[in-house]
């Protein structure tokens, strides 16, 4: 069975090599030549794997129902910039690989982001070039309240090393776990969405994992960044367009909050005029949180198993079905 690989080109590897790795030598993956027509390309292809869902377009999406391609797999787990009744409408199954993937790295991530804040790493390397010694005095995460807003994958991850840490951790969910997920991950306090603003007026560091949907476009907005304490910390490494950029940099420059550490943005790459990048209280880093090799080994991983599927005809698993 033939597959064809949408890359994109200034982010290829190791994503493209660890899906052939996956896929063994039982079925041919080629990768999209974008000097090449399309239609050729295609032909006889029963799967296109969509690198992050965002290189495949409408047109292609039609070329590839046309050809007789059975599935159209997202190589990556948010489905905020792919056009999903478009491509159910053209009679092809869409997969993606969720968060569960990428949780681990998700969190450590978010991990990494909360202790530059603890540990002052920028006053710290400051003080270091200028020869002053045992300054800043620094904060600990034991003892300090963690609220989760969103408890799937990467927010269970999170919560798991946060406990490890010694922290005391809070959430929020739309859907919130069973009680025996939530038992060894130590949150003592749950509650849904309208409890956003409890979580933020208790917590030392938020940390955002929730998908970007209309229900939580700009769901960190003024009102709520209102309620973040003046020593609390904001952590995002969901989408972007969850936090109003525009309330979050007033919020920075008012200081109202300690910082923020900030993964993800509405407008990638971030144009250099952007006034995050002048701020002293934000660490930013360019959308790589889950940009890791045990990512796109699981990622891979997964992709394999529904070509495997595909080829049997049997259904994929991690299905896309139409949004609500």
């Amino acid at each position: 069975m033939k597959v064809l690989f949408l890359g994109q080109p200034h982010n290829l590897e190791p994503w493209f090599g660890d899906v052939v790795r996956a896929v063994g030598e039982a079925h041919v993956v080629a990768l999209y030549d974008e000097s090449a027509p399309v239609h050729a390309q295609l032909q006889d292809v029963a799967v296109v794997i969509d690198q992050g869902g965002s290189v495949g377009s409408r047109a292609m999406v039609e070329t590839a129902a046309r050809a007789g391609v059975r599935l159209w797999q997202v190589l990556g787990t948010g489905m905020d910039n792919v056009d999903i009744d478009h491509i159910l409408d053209q009679g092809l199954t869409l997969a993606n690989t969720p968060g569960s993937f990428s949780s681990v790295a998700l969190a450590e991530h978010a991990l990494f982001l909360m202790l530059y804040f603890a540990k002052n790493f920028r006053e710290s390397q400051d003080n270091m070039r200028r020869g002053m010694f045992y300054r800043p005095m620094n904060d600990e995460l034991a003892g300090s309240p963690l609220g989760l807003v969103g408890l799937g994958a990467s927010g269970q991850e999170l919560a798991s090393r946060a406990r490890a840490f010694g922290m005391r951790i809070s959430g929020i969910d739309v859907q919130p776990p069973a009680p025996e997920v939530l038992e060894p991950l130590g949150i003592t306090y749950l509650g849904g969405p309208d409890s956003l603003h409890t979580l933020l007026k208790e917590s030392d560091y938020v940390s955002v994992h929730v998908p970007l949907t209309r229900r939580t476009r700009h769901m960190i907005d003024a009102r709520a960044l209102a309620q973040m304490r003046p020593e609390s910390v904001l952590i995002n490494v969901a989408r972007g367009e969850i936090v109003d950029h525009e309330a979050l940099v007033d919020a920075l420059r008012k200081r109202s909050l300690r910082g923020a550490g900030i993964d993800v943005f509405a407008h990638e790459p971030l144009p250099p005029d952007n006034p995050l990048l002048a701020l002293d209280n934000v660490v930013l880093t360019p959308h790589l949180a889950g940009v890791t090799y045990g990512t796109s080994r699981r990622r891979a991983d997964a992709v394999a198993e529904n070509v495997r599927r595909t080829a049997a005809g049997l259904p994929p698993l991690y299905a896309v079905s139409r949004p609500d």
